[in-house]
């Protein structure tokens, strides 16, 4: 009998051994993949590590943007644009789109475009100061800010049908404060008083009637003044 029971006590110790060697099987197993996930998290903790000394650089190229910006920012607020710029956001909200294009990239350049051709007609008045009438103003700038580093000028005389528009050339008047004088009108066509002007400018030509019906109200015509006239094909306004 008790050689049957240390037989059956032999026999659950072999199982028991088994179990114990399918866990040890196990571990080993876990061991294993325990390793492989601590390598992949040091190969994780490199790449975190990477990030975070590009995020160091980013952070850093940022900070100097930033210092960049503000100083953009402070030499912008050393101009009359910024300034007609805030006085429009405050006081004519209605016209700040407008007041926008008016600064927009197409808009410099179309007007620099249109000084660029007028530095060819500089031989033309060498002596001269000059008057100039633009019809369809605007706001007036940045064309005249153009205009007086090509020419000498007297007087410039803007014609506009819109009364705010010349409430906000009245705040580039004030910040740039301009050597020569500034006049401001409405209908150009009712006009009729004669007089003199070396160089007329139409920017937006395709608003109106021909400009050559007032030729009779120009003293010098048809030998001056130069017409120089501008367009698009915009015509809804």
């Amino acid at each position: 009998k008790n050689k049957n029971d240390i037989s059956l006590h032999n026999i659950e110790i072999g199982s028991y051994n088994e179990d114990i060697g399918s866990i040890k099987e196990t571990i080993g197993e876990h061991k294993e993949k325990i390793g492989e996930l601590n390598t992949e998290i040091g190969s994780i903790r490199e790449i975190i590590g990477e990030h975070n000394t590009e995020i160091g650089s980013i952070r850093e190229t940022i900070g100097e943007h930033r210092e960049k910006i503000s100083i953009c920012e402070n030499d912008n607020r050393e101009t009359p644009y910024y300034w007609v710029n805030q006085w429009v956001k405050n006081n004519s909200p209605s016209y700040y789109k407008s007041f926008e294009d008016s600064v927009s990239q197409g808009q410099y350049e179309s007007k620099l475009w249109l000084s660029q051709e007028l530095i060819r007609l500089r031989p033309l008045f060498l002596l001269s100061v000059l008057h100039i009438d633009i019809i369809g103003s605007w706001f007036g700038y940045p064309l005249i800010e153009m205009l007086s580093d090509i020419f000498k000028i007297k007087q410039v005389d803007l014609y506009d049908l819109d009364e705010n528009c010349h409430k906000i050339v009245a705040q580039y008047k004030n910040h740039f404060d301009e050597k020569f004088k500034i006049a401001q009108f409405g209908d150009f066509f009712e006009r009729k008083e004669i007089r003199r002007r070396e160089l007329i400018i139409n920017t937006s030509s395709e608003h109106m009637v021909d400009i050559t019906l007032m030729k009779k109200y120009y003293k010098d015509y048809p030998t001056k003044p130069i017409l120089a006239i501008q367009s698009n094909n915009y015509f809804e306004l």
